[in-house]
């Protein structure tokens, strides 16, 4: 069994097509196909069932999947711990974050670290689907909203932060710096779609005020949700640390009172290989989330 044979055998599981599992491999459907017969000859078993046009796993090819997953990140893991022996100030970080994170908030952050460790690769992956990409191994690591504990992951509660409600500098309650749960009642919002996290907190939210909002317009960009806040489409309520500089914007921030909370952490699976350079960003990140940060 070699590890070229796996790496066919996973392209292949997540494309379930022949043709565009050979395509993405570069190689032709025969060699693809000859390659999977051999590794079903070895296992002793079908991998795949060929169901006229349609490619499905077996049993047996879920169980191969799991633990080929599992022996490519433990490879990873040791080229990173040899890469790190003579590399101190070198590596990949590859970090998966919310969308409106990245927009607004990363990118100083990315700046100061780069001037600092010019030679190492950081690769920044906006994603509603954090938690999936770490445990994937896609990522090394995940910042998003904090979860219950997972025994798979290892977890570092880090941040705290109110929401505020966003408005057009001339919005009728642009004047406001205070406003109550009441005041969302009827009031045009543009919001992210059911299933994004922020949206689900603010639905959490509304429920226990005991109203609910429906949005007249909803994207899953932050930068789309300010730019028609900006041209008065409608208000969002968004983390009030997201943006500064309100008023060049166009856009006002007025604080809710007993308004929902995010709680941030950064987490990553509790087998997974750290670098250096990972471990350095990490405590770069936790700084820079921290509240002094926004005194």
């Amino acid at each position: 069994m070699e590890l070229r044979q796996l790496n066919y055998f996973l392209v292949l599981c997540k494309e379930l097509h022949f043709s565009e599992a050979a395509f993405k491999l570069g190689i032709s459907q025969p060699t693809l196909s000859q390659q999977i017969r051999v590794l079903e000859d070895e296992v002793g078993v079908p991998l795949f069932d060929r169901i006229g046009k349609k490619t499905v796993k077996t049993e047996a090819g879920n169980i191969l999947e799991r633990y080929t997953l599992e022996i490519f990140r433990l490879l990873d893991s040791a080229e990173e711990a040899i890469f790190d022996l003579t590399n101190l100030h070198a590596g990949n970080i590859r970090l998966a974050v919310l969308p409106s994170d990245l927009d607004y908030r990363l990118t100083p952050l990315l700046v100061d670290f780069h001037k600092d460790f010019p030679n190492t690769k950081v690769q920044v992956i906006p994603s509603i689907d954090i938690l999936n990409m770490v445990l994937n191994n896609e990522v090394d690591i995940g910042v998003g909203l904090r979860m219950d504990p997972d025994n798979r992951l290892y977890q570092i509660p880090f941040y705290t932060e109110t929401y505020s409600l966003y408005v057009h500098e001339k919005h009728k309650l642009a004047n406001r710096t205070v406003i109550s749960a009441n005041d969302l009642i009827d009031l045009p919002l543009v919001m992210y779609p059911n299933g994004f996290y922020g949206r689900e907190l603010i639905d959490a939210w509304c429920k226990e005020q005991g109203l609910s909002i429906t949005p007249i317009m909803e994207t899953g960009s932050a930068t789309s949700l300010f730019q028609l806040v900006k041209d008065g489409v409608g208000a969002t309520i968004q983390p009030s640390q997201l943006i500064d500089n309100f008023q060049t914007l166009g856009i006002r921030s007025i604080k809710i009172e007993n308004s929902p909370t995010r709680n941030l952490e950064i987490f990553y699976r509790n087998n997974k290989y750290l670098s250096i350079a990972t471990k350095t960003f990490m405590d770069r990140l936790e700084k820079f989330f921290t509240p002094t940060t926004h005194r």
